[in-house]
């Protein structure tokens, strides 16, 4: 665990490094004495070997750092559901009735899009489908089962579907934030192989370090983290602010989510490519989005609908 968060510590350095210095000499050597690189490659362009999996274990019991963070934000995501629920006149306790089984239909719902849309990765070893914890989860599919979930928990807990959708979707995007850092560590969802400034070198073992080996690639996993916690930001802000219709706050979620994901599926480096233009997380993330934005619209006007003859 200690090797963890020293480990942690100079990633958080190493990062604060690349976003401030602009030039690759300005104040470089004060830094890396300060962070404790030790061993750590630091030089601009080479990467930065800083994956931690597994954080310790407990006899033969592993805690993977992945795990941690997917715990870490549904708690996170809870705690703003249950606040902002409170705004709303639901109670906490409706929110953590539902988070748990949410989150049961989420898992299966990312494992099974994972497996369908990858399924060349488990040609070969199909049992390897049932290995969840080694990576390997579509937010995409999570966020469809837990939609299907969704549907039936309001109709049966006779709940507004758009006020609770409001509700769920600011902590979502934020555990989404915080389990891309699971990811990151893990070694998952990574990017594309890069010279740039922006590459990270995957440690062995990872799925990363099995398709490129000890190769510079992208950190996608904390783009998207990044892009999440402005979603985030702006869900919170349409959130508190009114006056607008119910549920427009969960669909600019799936809009600002999905053209979020169309953008970085173009470095990420473990999608399934379709016709050789497109993946296919941006196929869904277009369809998604499309549809999202018609319901905006549909919504939008027939509030104005309601004004107008009242």
């Amino acid at each position: 665990m200690h090797a963890f968060l020293v480990d942690l510590r100079r990633a958080l350095c190493y990062n604060i490094l690349r976003l401030v210095v602009i030039s690759r000499m300005i104040y470089l050597l004060p830094l890396k004495q300060r962070c404790g690189w030790g061993d750590i490659e630091i030089l601009f362009g080479t990467g930065v070997n800083i994956m931690y999996p597994v954080l310790f274990t407990i006899g033969s019991f592993e805690i993977r750092a992945w795990g941690i963070m997917v715990s870490l934000g549904v708690l996170a995501g809870t705690l703003v559901a249950s606040k902002l629920a409170a705004k709303r006149g639901i109670s906490a306790d409706t929110i953590f009735n539902y988070v748990l089984y949410a989150f049961i239909s989420g898992l299966l719902g990312a494992r099974i899009w994972e497996v369908v849309f990858s399924w060349q990765n488990f040609a070969d070893n199909p049992m390897a489908a049932l290995k969840f914890w080694s990576g390997g989860l579509s937010i995409q599919g999570a966020v469809a089962g837990g939609l299907i979930f969704t549907l039936w928990f309001v109709k049966r807990n006779r709940l507004d579907f758009w006020t609770f959708a409001d509700i769920l979707a600011p902590g979502l995007v934020l555990g989404q934030a915080i389990g891309r850092l699971g990811c990151f560590l893990n070694g998952d969802a990574y990017g594309i192989p890069t010279d740039s400034w922006l590459g990270v070198v995957y440690k062995p073992g990872t799925p990363a370090y099995d398709t490129y080996g000890a190769v510079p690639l992208v950190p996608a996993e904390l783009l998207e983290g990044a892009g999440d916690l402005l979603i985030f930001a702006l869900l919170l802000v349409l959130f508190i602010n009114r006056r607008h219709f119910n549920g427009l706050v969960a669909l600019v979620y799936f809009v600002t989510y999905s053209l979020l994901r169309f953008i970085l599926e173009f470095w990420r480096g473990d999608s399934l490519m379709i016709g050789g233009l497109l993946k296919a997380a941006q196929i869904s993330s277009l369809v998604i989005a499309a549809v999202a934005v018609c319901l905006i619209l549909v919504r939008a006007r027939s509030q104005k609908q309601v004004r107008k003859y009242p």
